[in-house]
């Protein structure tokens, strides 16, 4: 193969799984994301490859990848997303996890963003895979300044704010203020988009909290794809590898990346889903949780996801 369409044929890969990974990353609205420690890499190393071939690489079944971001504090994770790829199918599911989901630890309730500080990665990963029933092959994790920056080279992404945004916290040096209607949002406005979820004044937000969060930011991931997966962003694809350098840390390789190629540059928007887990609101020891329904919950993933 000529020199050239070897270049090419690399730079698609890496700006088509640059662009799929960098769309769900905030879906939940973190502050800030902190990259993962070694020890914890090592473990999902090992872990991935107790499940992989003698090359390294899963194979054409269907991989999960769990999708984590730690506050500022370190202590909690307030993205929890999770990534089911079927390479056969092309297809991409994408599950958004409450950050407020009610789990239990040694007979304790928790909120499950708050197993990180009690118990490592691994203790979250675990109880997603309890929660979904599926094994989690990779992590991913990136922050906000390179979301920004990605979002700035790409252009803005252009969105209908369905209404007027403003929120103002000094503690969290957050500060929301978008108009209604449709514009072009760059990187720190796509940042305030996602992370919106109320006003200052009591009935400004989202009805339904962090739902309709979620629901938001799901249509900001569609919106994203439709617009920047086009071969014409290719130009962009060195700039965004250098910003996913410095602010991303993952297990995923580009062996893997290379072995899913003819895959991942098939997915349409169309084959692309997103959901959240089922459930409810609920108050117990004067908090609120989610406490997400454990057989419509399996139900959705028996009936959508690829196993």
């Amino acid at each position: 193969m000529p020199i050239k369409e070897e270049a090419m044929k690399f730079r698609r890969i890496i700006f088509i799984c640059c662009t799929i990974f960098t769309i769900v990353l905030f879906v939940d609205g973190v502050r800030y994301l902190k990259v993962i420690n070694e020890k914890t890499k090592e473990k999902y190393i090992t872990r991935q490859n107790s499940y992989s071939s003698k090359t390294g690489i899963i194979g054409l079944k269907p991989v999960n990848i769990i999708v984590l971001g730690l506050d500022e504090d370190q202590v909690r994770s307030d993205v929890i997303t999770l990534l089911n790829f079927d390479p056969e199918q092309s297809r991409l599911n994408v599950l958004s996890i409450a950050r407020d989901t009610m789990v239990y630890y040694k007979g304790r309730r928790m909120k499950i963003n708050a197993l990180i500080g009690t118990g490592g990665n691994d203790l979250i990963l675990e109880k997603v895979e309890e929660i979904t029933g599926l094994h989690v092959d990779y992590f991913l994790t990136m922050n906000f300044e390179g979301f920004r920056k990605i979002i700035d080279v790409l252009g803005g992404v252009e969105i209908d704010v369905p209404f007027d945004m403003n929120y103002d916290d000094p503690e969290q040096n957050l500060h929301i203020h978008l108009k209604k209607g449709n514009q072009i949002l760059d990187g720190d406005k796509a940042e305030q988009f996602v992370r919106y979820r109320k006003g200052n004044r009591p009935g400004q937000g989202y009805t339904e909290g962090d739902l309709g969060r979620i629901k938001t930011q799901q249509d900001f991931v569609k919106n994203l794809i439709e617009q920047k997966m086009k071969m014409k962003y290719l130009l962009k694809v060195d700039d965004i590898f250098i910003i996913l350098q410095k602010y991303t840390t993952t297990n995923i390789n580009l062996n893997d990346i290379s072995f899913y190629f003819k895959s991942l540059k098939k997915i349409k928007p169309l084959a692309i889903k997103t959901f959240t887990t089922p459930g409810d609101s609920g108050f117990f020891d004067n908090l609120w949780y989610f406490i997400y329904d454990e057989d419509k919950t399996r139900e959705l993933i028996n009936a959508n996801f690829s196993h």
